[in-house]
Order: structure tokens, then C-alpha cells, then sequence
């Protein structure tokens, strides 16, 4: 990442950001100071003002167009498409409006396309007319300052917009917190937004912020309560499903038919199936509706559940869900079975199934003698750009792990990689792939190769939900606070990961940490391991032969 001292060379890279993640997890709050700002922009474009030929009117036509087709884009969050449009609209007035240049900055943030907006902030801001414009593309900056890492720089400019828009109190206020939370101020971050709560009880982005840096400072169960506010958050991704049954709210559930469905990301709804163990044990009749690529994978660890994939919404039969008593999302299972950290603690248990005769062959296929250390590397999500790269690090900064002795390597990134790879081999690091295996549709055999590894070393992604639900040792690393170490030094929902803090500012530093505890890891990790498997690590200490 780029130090703070140098927000110019921000650049965004391939993907949009999950609105889980955050963009300051406000990014509705743009729109919507827009739409207070001009709602009627379409209109407006179409002909408020005398055009100056039949050219000019017939191109503001085609512009308001394009602004309401890009509005439709925005309200469904295909912020690429709504780009696009805006700019088309743009390129066919003389003179667009300020107005028009507001909405273009904020989709850009939307998208996750903060090039454009470290491009154009300035410009915009120079362009734009009245005070509701102004702290517009102000937040849309706070915003690029924040998901870049300049969080001081972030903080020091939202406070400057707090003094001039007391307005927007309660917008900013929790914006600011959750600034503080990123600078790990989890305490203050809490206060401010209680502070606001306790003016707006009704204020959801609040309730959803202090859900997440409750989560992070492990009050528990406040945030599982509070994080139920994601239903009502509207950027929150995952699909709103409503249903004819009752939600289960802890009543008793034997011999009751339950529904559980699927939310959020693949490696979310992975570390939220650790929790069906606890629904399992009530004795109820579980059908659990997944990601269509995680129901193999889920119909092998838990055969006493209806595992069925999740259909899109046009394809769905009513008559699927007429019997069911009760209906649930998978990731507020939690909240009734698990919480405190320390019920966390003691009922977590590896949750997904192993092959250990498939894992053997795989361990053969790259030539690793029974009690040689196998160790599967990911060091990045398919999903990138400038947030959230800042928890991830490049392959090659891995290449030092080359000096742990006779240890074997497999890669478990999930996506093209090969450039990658390549060049971690010419770095010196023996890394071993599978290019057959579809490691980001086909989990089965993912789990194969995780399960083949005697320790993971994985960024926050599905690979290392997918070890740590296996019972593989895994090494997750990400920056310091992550909401699902519940506020430990540790990852309180897996039975067998070490938490390992990122240092954006020494990219080295994640190898450096490994290979300097290295005897530390080994023995904790013989220690963790259900793989059964004797291996002598010893011949994997750094500079061993």
C-alpha cells in the first residue's frame, strides 16, 4: 500500500468492493445526500432550460435517460454500468450539470474506483454549487481516504466537515467511528456510535456500525443482536428473502422443520456452517439451502441435513417451503447458540468432513514422504482493490518461506494465478499446483488439498475457512481487529487458527514473523492437528536439509 503521504498514487485494481467491508460502510448515505441535493436531475436534464438547438435538446433527452438508466444501475449496485452511463450522459451536454458530476464521483466510490476519484475530486469540487454539493463529494473523499488506509488524514477531514455541517450530525458522527475503529480506538468508536443511537434509536447505518466494531471488541452478545440490523442496512449484499414461516427466535425446536439460508460471501456462509453442529444436537429437521458450490462440500459434512442449492429467485416453487415451521439465516445462528466468546470457544470443533485416504494421494502426487511438512499458501482473495487489498499481500512476499528446510508447499489460490506462481518459483519457493482443479467452483476437491496441508497459511478468504473448518493448523493473517477474532489475539469461531497481524507498512514483515516463531508455530500446530498424521517438523526449521 501506499504510505499516507502519498494519497496521489492510490490506484483501484480488478473487482468491486464488498459492502460488508465497509467504503466507510455509509456509502448509501452519498446517494442519498445526492438524491436530497437534486432527485430531479433526469427531469432537470430533459428540459428546464431552453435548449440552444434541436442538437442540444435532442442530446439532453438521451442524457436524462442515460441518468435514470444509471440511477436504476445504482439502486440494483451494478456500479460498473452505472459508470458507464453517467459518462455517456456526460459526454453529450456542453456544459453538465454540477449535480450530474456529483452523482458521477459518487458511483465512482460505489465501484470502488478511487483512480477516478483521487483524478477528479478537486476538479468536481471546483465545479460544484451550494453547501449539500460540497459535503457530497467531501464524503465521497473521506471515503477514498479511509478505504485507501489514510485514516488519519481521513479523520482530520471528517471532523472539518463535522464543524460545517451540523446537519449532517449523525451521518458524520458515524462516520468518524467507525474512522476510530480502523485506528483501533474500538472503545471510542463504540461511543460514538451509541452517541448516535441514543439520538436516532432508528438510525440503522449506526446500528450496523456498532455491530461491527462490537464484534471486534468481542462484546458479545450486543453485537450479534446489533448485527441483525444488516437486514434493514440498505448496501448490506446479501438477497432480503421473505418468507410465508416465522423466523426462529429460540423457541424449542424438536421435531420442527427448519429452514437455514444461505448469506454473504462463501467464506462467510463456511464459518457460519460451524454453527449447524448446535441446531443439529435440538433434534429439529434441518434443511439448510447453500451456495450451489458449497453443497457437495456441506452433503459430505453433514449428512443428517437437507442440503439443497439455493435457486435464484425466478426459479423458485413456493411449494419448497409451505412445511416449514421456523426460517433462519445462517449467520444469526450464532446469536442464540454461541453468545460469548467463551461458549465460541468451547463449541467450535472442525465442522467439515475429511478424506484422509483421498488427502494421502494428494500428498504422493507431489512426492512428500509420510512425515515431510506440507504446507498449502493463499495470500490473496479473487476479489481485490484498494481496501481490501490492505489484507492481503503479493505472492512474492512469501518467497522466504523457501528457507523452512525440507518443508513441501501447495498452492491454494483459487483463481488465475500462474504468473504468480511462476514467479514465486523463480524466487526459489518449490510451490506445488493442481491447474486441473477448479479450486474457486470446486470446493470438494479444495478441501482435498487444504486437507493434504499440515499448516495453512491463508489471507481472510475461503481457503482459510475451508482449513480451519477441516481442522487444518491455519496461519490467517489480515490487519489487526478483524471482527472474527471477537476481540482475542486468536479466531474464536475456527478450532485451529492463529491470528498473524498485518504490517502495511513492511511487506516483508508477515514472512519475517513466520520463519522467526517458526519452532513456536510447529509445536502449537502438532499440538492442533486432526489429521493424524506424524510429521517431523524438525526437518522444516529454517536453514534444515
Amino acid at each position: 500500500m501506499p504510505s499516507g503521504k502519498n494519497t496521489a498514487n492510490v490506484r483501484n485494481t480488478t473487482g468491486n468492493q464488498s459492502t460488508v467491508m465497509g467504503n466507510i460502510r455509509g456509502a448509501a448515505a452519498l446517494v442519498q445526500a445526492v438524491n436530497g441535493a437534486g432527485a430531479d436531475l433526469a427531469r432537470s436534464l430533459a428540459g428546464t432550460k431552453p435548449a440552444v438547438s434541436e442538437r442540444d435538446r435532442q442530446n439532453a433527452g438521451k442524457a436524462a435517460e442515460l441518468v435514470k438508466q444509471a440511477q436504476e444501475a445504482l439502486d440494483e449496485r451494478r456500479y460498473s454500468r452505472a459508470e458507464a452511463l453517467f459518462d455517456e450522459a456526460i459526454g453529450l451536454l456542453d456544459s453538465p450539470p454540477s449535480q450530474l458530476w456529483c452523482y458521477r464521483l459518487v458511483t465512482a466510490s460505489r465501484a470502488s474506483n478511487y483512480e477516478y476519484v483521487v483524478n477528479n475530486y478537486q476538479r468536481i469540487r471546483a465545479l460544484v454549487t451550494g453547501e449539500e454539493e460540497e459535503v457530497v463529494v467531501d464524503r465521497v473523499w473521506i471515503d477514498c481516504l479511509v478505504s485507501a488506509g489514510f485514516l488519519n488524514e481521513a479523520l482530520q477531514e471528517a471532523e472539518a466537515l463535522l464543524v460545517r455541517n451540523a446537519a449532517g450530525w449523525t451521518s458524520m458522527t458515524s462516520t468518524i467511528g467507525v474512522i476510530h475503529a480502523r485506528l483501533g480506538n474500538l472503545d471510542k468508536a463504540i461511543a460514538m456510535q451509541k452517541s448516535v443511537l441514543e439520538k436516532e434509536p432508528s438510525n440503522v447505518l449506526a446500528r450496523w456500525n456498532l455491530s461491527i466494531v462490537q464484534l471486534e471488541a468481542g462484546e458479545l452478545p450486543d453485537a450479534f443482536d446489533n448485527y441483525e440490523a444488516r437486514w434493514s442496512w440498505p448496501d448490506f449484499p446479501s438477497e432480503r428473502r421473505t418468507f410465508d414461516i416465522p423466523r426462529w427466535n429460540g423457541e424449542n425446536l424438536e421435531a420442527k422443520r427448519v429452514l437455514v439460508w444461505r448469506e454473504q460471501g462463501v467464506g462467510d456462509e463456511i464459518r457460519f456452517a460451524g454453527v449447524l453442529s448446535d441446531l443439529i444436537a435440538t433434534d429439529a429437521r434441518i434443511t439448510f439451502e447453500s451456495h450451489a458450490k458449497l453443497a457437495p462440500l456441506f452433503r459430505n459434512s453433514f449428512p443428517t441435513v437437507e442440503v439443497r442449492a439455493e435457486k435464484p429467485a425466478d426459479l423458485r416453487n413456493p411449494e419448497d417451503y409451505k412445511d416449514f415451521d421456523f426460517e433462519i439465516p445462517i449467520g444469526s445462528l450464532a446469536r442464540h447458540f454461541r453468545p460469548t466468546v467463551a461458549e465460541m470457544r468451547a463449541k467450535c470443533s472442525p465442522w467439515l468432513k475429511r478424506d484422509t485416504e483421498i488427502e494421502t494421494r494428494v500428498r504422493l502426487d507431489i512426492d512428500a514422504a509420510p512425515n515431510q511438512p506440507v504446507i498449502g499458501l493463499c495470500w490473496r482473495s479473487s476479489n481485490r482493490n484498494v481496501l481490501r487489498n490492505q489484507y492481503y499481500v503479493k505472492g512474492e512476499y512469501l518467497a522466504p518461506l523457501k528457507l523452512l528446510g525440507a518443508a513441501k508447499f501447495i498452492c491454494l489460490q483459487y483463481d488465475e494465478c500462474r504468473e504468480e506462481v511462476d514467479f514465486l518459483r523463480e524466487l526459489g519457493l518449490p510451490l506445488y499446483d493442481f491447474p486441473n482443479i477448479d479450486q474457486m467452483n470446486d470446493l470438494v476437491s479444495a478441501a482435498y488439498l487444504a486437507g493434504a496441508c499440515d499448516i495453512v497459511i491463508s489471507a481472510g478468504t475461503a481457503t482459510a475457512e475451508l482449513s480451519a473448518g477441516l481442522g487444518v493448523p491455519t496461519l490467517l493473517f489480515g490487519l489487526r481487529h478483524s471482527q472474527i477474532q471477537l476481540g482475542t489475539d486468536g479466531v474464536p469461531w475456527h478450532p485451529a487458527t492463529r491470528f498473524l497481524p498485518l504490517d502495511t507498512d513492511e511487506p516483508m514483515g508477515l514472512a519475517k514473523s513466520i520463519l522467526f516463531d517458526w519452532t513456536g508455530i510447529t509445536a502449537w500446530a502438532e499440538q492442533a492437528s486432526t489429521s493424524g498424521r506424524k510429521i517431523d517438523w524438525r526437518i522444516s526449521f529454517p536453514g534444515a536439509v
